[in-house]
């Protein structure tokens, strides 16, 4: 009789993650002092930062599994280490860093900004660009055939997708409501929103070693097949 697959390695552990995380963020809510809560999440509070440099280290030791890792899978090690890390510097503002307007946005590129800027800015944000094309080309159509069989790791990864959707839409929620329809959120409800948004983004600093935990098992149930 084969033994049980340990709690991390089932389809349900990432889903599962994603809803205590949002449940811890109601948690604070509830408990703390909206004053109290809101200097814990503010973008230079310990909680964001704290996000930050989990994406860095979990993206320095994903490359150095990168070098551990079959000839195979190495270039997608490499490419989601880098993705992390570009993600670690987002979280420190490092994409408004040079003139205060973020160079996410297309409109930085047909602004007034300096062209140094825009060419600098390019540079920096061409190889994530592409290394996140790479991985999309790559393991697309496999995600999605396994998101369909239950794969476990397939699920991990819709999940760090639709977690990058949602904090996105929430962290948005508040700016589109004030600008688009004069609509001010009150202080309970702009600290609860931004409680979710840091704690699913957290979230995505642990995805990938749930997904690595969960692609090593099926890769040595299959015998380094």
């Amino acid at each position: 009789m084969s033994a049980s697959p340990h709690p991390a390695l089932r389809a349900w552990t990432a889903p599962a993650l994603a809803l205590a995380l949002v449940v811890a963020a109601l948690g604070l809510w509830a408990a703390l002092p909206l004053d109290v809560l809101a200097q814990l999440l503010a973008e230079t509070g310990p909680v964001e930062r704290g996000t930050a440099w989990l994406y860095f280290i979990t993206a320095a030791m994903w490359g150095v599994l990168a070098w551990r890792s079959p000839a195979g899978a190495r270039g997608t090690v490499f490419a989601i280490a880098l993705v992390l890390a570009a993600f670690g510097a987002r979280e420190l503002d490092l994409h408004k860093a040079w003139t205060g307007v973020s160079v996410l946005k297309v409109s930085f590129y047909f602004g007034p900004a300096a062209w140094e800027h825009k060419a600098l800015a390019l540079a920096v944000l061409g190889p994530v660009g592409l290394t996140t094309l790479y991985l999309v080309r790559r393991h697309a159509a496999a995600v999605a055939a396994g998101i369909g069989r239950g794969r476990p790791v397939a699920v991990t990864v819709l999940v760090f997708v639709l977690s990058i959707v949602v904090s996105k839409l929430v962290d948005r929620s508040e700016n589109v409501l004030l600008e688009d329809f004069g609509i001010a959120f009150p202080l309970w409800l702009s600290v609860l929103r931004s409680a979710v948004e840091e704690m699913l983004e957290l979230g995505l600093a642990i995805l990938p070693w749930i997904g690595w935990w969960q692609w090593k098992g099926e890769h040595e149930a299959s015998g380094g097949r």
